[in-house]
C-alpha cells in the first residue's frame, strides 16, 4: 500500500467557514431542545389524562383531546373534546391549566422566544449561505485587509467581474464591510495557513496584500508562497512603505510590489510632462490604472512554439480575427518597437503589447499562443 502524499504545506487543515455557522445553528437548536420538549411533554400529559379519565383511545377521541388541550392552554378559545362526565373533565381541565400553564407552557414558550430573539438566526443564516456559495469560487483573488487601497481594488474587480475573497482580521469593521457589500469575506488572520486554505488558495489566481504595517504583508506573503510556490501560476501583489521593504517582499515571493508614494509621484509627473494633451494623458492613465473597464492593454509573451513565430504582422491577421491592435513589440533586450509596421517579423521571446476590449484581449492571447502545426 502506497503512503498517502502529504501536501508541501504540512498537515494543516483548512478552516471550513460554512461549518462554523452550521455549528452555531445547531447550538441554537440545542438551546431550544429542553423548552420545546417541555411544551411537547406537557401537551402529551394533558392528552393522556383525558384519554385515561374517559377510557377512550380511538383516533377521533385522541384528536379531540389534543385539540382541547392546545386551545385550553393557548386561551384562544374553548371547545370541549368530550361529551360524557362533563363535570369531571372540566375539573381535570381546570387543574391541568393551573398546573401546566405556569410550570410547562410559560417556561417553555418564554424560553423558546428568548432563544429565538437573542440567537441572531438571520445573521447565522446569512453567513452560512455566503460561505456555502463561496465554496464554488475558482480562479479568484484573495485580498487583505479592508482599507482605502483594497476598496479601490475591489470596486474595479466588481466592475470587471473578477471574483475575490476579502480577509479582514478586525471584526469591528463588520458593519463597514457589509455596507461595502463584497460577495465574499471572512474575519480572520490572513497569515495563517488554515485561513488561506479555507479561502481556497489552492485554486486561486493570486493574492493582494496591502497592510499599513509591512511586517504583516511579509507574513502573508511567506505563508501564501509556502502553499503556492509557483510564481507563474499564482501571483502575489503587495504594497510597501519603502523601497527596502519592497525588495524584501520580492525576495520572499511577491511578483510585484508597489510603493504608493512613488506611484503617485510618477503619475503627477506624467501629467506635468503632457500639459498640451490632457485628454491623451488621462486616457492612457485610465487604461494603465484600470479605471476603464471597456478597454484593456496587456502583454503577451511569444513562445518559441507559437504559430506566429517567423511571420510578418500583416500575415497573422490579428485585428481581423480578434479585433485587437499591437501597439508595440518589446524585444528580449528590453528595447521597444512602437507602432510596428505590417512587415515586422515576429520572433520568439518577444512580448506583444495589445490594446482592445478585455474579452478581445483574452481571445488574442489564445490566438497568439496556438502551437505551430507539425508537418507530417
Amino acid at each position: 500500500m502506497k503512503n498517502k502524499k502529504i501536501p508541501h504545506y504540512g498537515k494543516v487543515k483548512p478552516i471550513n467557514y460554512r461549518y462554523i455557522y452550521e455549528e452555531q445553528f445547531y447550538d441554537v437548536l440545542g438551546k431550544l431542545k429542553l423548552p420545546l420538549m417541555i411544551v411537547i411533554f406537557t401537551t402529551m400529559v394533558g392528552v393522556l389524562i383525558f384519554m385515561i379519565a374517559n377510557n377512550k383511545s380511538d383516533g377521533q377521541s385522541v384528536v379531540n383531546f389534543f385539540f382541547h388541550t392546545v386551545i385550553s392552554i393557548s386561551t384562544i378559545g374553548y371547545t370541549e373534546g368530550y361529551s360524557e362526565n362533563v363535570i369531571m373533565n372540566r375539573l381535570l381541565s381546570a387543574v391541568f391549566i393551573i398546573i401546566a400553564f405556569p410550570l410547562g407552557y410559560m417556561y417553555g414558550l418564554v424560553k423558546t422566544i428568548q432563544v429565538l430573539t437573542t440567537s441572531n438566526l438571520d445573521k447565522i443564516y446569512r453567513y452560512w449561505r455566503m460561505y456555502k456559495d463561496m465554496e464554488k469560487i475558482n480562479d479568484h483573488f484573495i485580498i487583505t485587509p479592508f482599507n482605502e487601497i483594497t476598496k479601490e481594488i475591489m470596486k474595479d474587480f466588481k466592475k470587471r467581474k473578477i471574483p475575490f475573497i476579502l480577509i479582514e482580521p478586525d471584526r469591528s469593521k463588520e458593519q463597514e464591510i457589509q455596507a461595502f457589500n463584497p460577495n465574499y469575506y471572512v474575519f480572520d488572520e490572513p497569515h495563517k495557513r488554515a485561513v488561506l486554505l479555507g479561502c481556497f488558495i489552492e485554486r486561486a489566481k493570486g493574492l493582494i496584500t496591502a497592510f499599513e504595517e509591512n511586517t504583516q504583508d511579509l507574513a502573508v506573503i511567506v505563508t501564501a508562497r509556502l502553499i503556492r510556490p509557483d510564481k507563474d501560476n499564482f501571483y502575489i501583489f503587495a504594497t510597501a512603505t519603502t523601497e527596502g521593504s519592497a525588495e524584501k517582499m520580492k525576495l520572499l515571493g511577491a511578483n510585484e510590489v508597489i510603493v504608493p508614494q512613488q506611484t503617485i509621484g510618477k503619475r503627477i509627473v506624467s501629467l506635468v510632462l503632457h500639459p498640451p494633451s490632457p485628454i491623451v494623458s488621462n486616457f492612457l492613465n485610465k487604461i494603465a490604472f484600470g479605471e476603464r473597464t471597456d478597454i484593456d492593454i496587456a502583454e503577451v509573451y511569444v513562445d518559441e512554439n507559437s504559430w506566429i513565430v517567423g511571420k510578418a504582422l500583416k500575415d497573422i491577421h490579428l485585428r481581423k480575427n480578434t479585433n485587437t491592435t499591437i501597439v508595440a513589440i518589446v524585444k528580449p533586450d528590453g528595447k521597444m518597437d512602437i507602432a510596428p509596421s505590417g512587415d515586422t517579423i515576429i520572433k520568439a521571446g518577444e512580448t506583444l503589447l495589445l490594446l482592445g476590449k478585455p474579452v478581445n484581449v483574452e481571445k488574442a492571447k489564445i490566438y497568439i499562443n496556438k502551437p505551430q502545426e507539425v508537418e507530417s
